[in-house]
């Protein structure tokens, strides 16, 4: 990746690449899930799109912006002077620099490990791979990419996400984390208790 994706998401934007650094992050999530899950993932579609929140550091003066940022997958602004479109724009208000930010699918599921196909760890090792992240331990779900302009994200915020649970039992179930780490519930097709805890959002730069 690196400096060659301007090719693909930025096509009309040459001097753009050379004014603006870009780094490339990735949004890495982690928990501990009961035996009888077998994988979440948050809900996201077109017609129900879910809004990642962060925040933001301005890479030029290295400030914070004031407060945390809220963008999604499918909406997109136009650029200043015509470079196109990014999933947030925003003008740095202590410096005054353009900054951006694409965000894209890397990753559907966070599994349980006890229900991860060999096939698919391999595969998921080949990807990180390609991309610099192959550090990034398995029992984590490498949600999203993040292609940042002018600015670099630090921290995720999962408060107002809703997640789909899927169970051994086959039935699915929808949640939102307490405190942004944890949810307890019940299933009562297979009376067992339901749990996710200790729930954690990693912002891992790639190479």
């Amino acid at each position: 990746m690196g400096t060659g994706i301007w090719r693909d998401n930025w096509p009309n934007c040459k001097e753009y690449r050379y004014s603006v650094p870009e780094i490339m992050l990735y949004l890495a999530i982690e928990a501990s899930m009961s035996d009888n899950i077998m994988q979440i993932y948050p809900q996201d579609t077109e017609q129900d799109a879910a809004q990642y929140t962060f925040d933001i550091v301005c890479t030029h003066c290295r400030e914070q912006h004031s407060s945390s940022v809220s963008m999604n997958r499918f909406e997109k602004t136009d650029m200043p002077g015509s470079r196109g479109e990014a999933s947030f724009v925003m003008r740095c208000k202590f410096c005054g620099s353009d900054c951006s930010v694409n965000i894209s699918s890397f990753e559907q599921y966070l599994y349980n490990p006890a229900e991860a196909d060999p096939e698919l760890i391999q595969k998921t090792k080949d990807v990180r791979k390609k991309n610099g992240i192959r550090n990034v331990p398995l029992e984590s779900c490498v949600l999203l990419s993040l292609d940042c302009r002018g600015c670099e994200v630090k921290q995720f915020h999962p408060e107002n996400l809703t997640f789909n649970a899927e169970l051994t039992s086959g039935k699915r179930m929808s949640f939102e984390l307490e405190d942004g780490r944890e949810w307890y519930d019940y299933d009562d097709d297979s009376n067992e208790e339901v749990t996710v805890t200790d729930f954690r959002g990693t912002i891992i730069k790639g190479k």
